[in-house]
């Protein structure tokens, strides 16, 4: 057996050989974003573990791969499976054939994705909160989460001894900032799978593989609404929002506020098709729907909301009553809303 012959043995293939040199090629631009304490030796063998550990990645589109490293390393995570995590998805592609035909093929192409672990990291490392933490919770955990005149509450006792905990049912997340505040979202397994519905990969890769890691990312995902960020951080949590068809969860999270409110209630909260968004549980509402809400009530029940999240619920459970009835929105109560939602954040920022 010749030199080059024994250079390329079963334990070291042609194609990894082949990938080494190619990140070789990538690593000064990898070096030129990366964050003082991540070397790109490091960085670098982070990512060929990734790729070892998961032999679809070869396969996958190569410059794909190469720019999700690029954007792991511009937000200063490691694509361990902790910090991130380079996933694949198919994508459609067009392209014209050798007979100079208008053709289409899926392409697996590779995207990076932080990790919950990641995003923590960067939140505490910013200094811009006190804490934050995200947890699920299951069927056989005790859990509560109500609403006073003082503000939000959550209390949960993870049944840690139990054999089972049987299935997740909930997730929440609490961020406390340096000024006092606390800020608290909470989400039904309903609303968590309503986002999973408009995911590119709803049924493979991290959303199969990672199921209570996406849950509590999703979380974090919306808290991060209401948070005094960083556009950096701001930008590690919405990295993947490409793996999302934004148009379809715009319609389907309308509903969560509505779905919040009813399961506080003690009522059922309806399902809703993963395709087309349509409510297939529950009764719809009749032809001759009659309003919950008038003018007069609905800006009395603005004014009653004593924090954002119960302002928000406020909006969701109007708006959505005068859509059924068919009623235009009076202008007075979308001022009402921002008038209110105006004073509640003043009086945020002076505690």
């Amino acid at each position: 057996m010749n030199a080059q012959a024994q250079a390329v043995t079963p334990a070291t293939p042609a194609k990894e050989l082949k990938l080494s040199q190619e990140l070789e090629i990538l690593k000064p631009e990898i070096m030129k974003v990366l964050p003082p304490h991540v070397t790109p030796d490091k960085f670098m063998r982070v990512v060929l573990t990734a790729i070892s550990q998961n032999p679809d990645l070869y396969r996958a589109d190569r410059r794909s791969l190469f720019t999700a490293c690029v954007k792991a390393a511009q937000d200063g995570l490691l694509p361990d499976g902790r910090e991130a995590a380079l996933v694949i998805f198919n994508t459609k592609e067009k392209f014209t054939d050798e007979h100079d035909k208008k053709q289409e093929r899926w392409i697996k192409k590779v995207q990076y994705m932080p990790m919950v672990y990641g995003i923590l990291k960067k939140v505490r490392n910013s200094g811009e909160l006190l804490s934050i933490v995200a947890n699920v919770v299951f069927e056989q955990d005790t859990f509560r989460y109500w609403v006073d005149d003082v503000g939000e509450h959550v209390t949960h006792e993870p049944n840690v001894l139990a054999p089972d905990r049987g299935k997740l049912i909930a997730g929440y997340a609490i961020a406390k900032t340096k000024d006092g505040g606390i800020y608290i979202e909470v989400m039904s397994r309903g609303q968590i799978e309503q986002v999973r519905a408009v995911s590119k990969a709803k049924d493979d890769g991290p959303w199969v593989a990672w199921y209570d890691e996406m849950a509590r990312k999703t979380i974090i995902r919306r808290l991060s609404k209401r948070l005094p960020m960083s556009t950096d951080i701001e930008r590690v949590i919405r990295r993947d929002d490409e793996m999302y068809d934004l148009s379809r969860q715009a319609t389907t999270t309308a509903r969560s506020g509505v779905d919040a409110a009813k399961a506080l209630l003690g009522l059922s909260s309806t399902e809703v098709d993963e395709e087309t968004g349509e409510v297939i549980d529950g009764d719809p509402p009749p032809e001759d729907y009659v309003p919950h809400y008038t003018e007069a009530t609905a800006l009395e029940q603005i004014a009653k909301a004593s924090t954002i999240p119960q302002l928000d619920m406020v909006q969701e459970l109007v708006r959505n009553d005068f859509d059924k009835s068919n009623r235009k929105l009076p202008v007075a109560i979308d001022a009402a809303f921002n008038d209110r939602r105006e004073a509640l954040q003043q009086a945020q920022q002076k505690l």
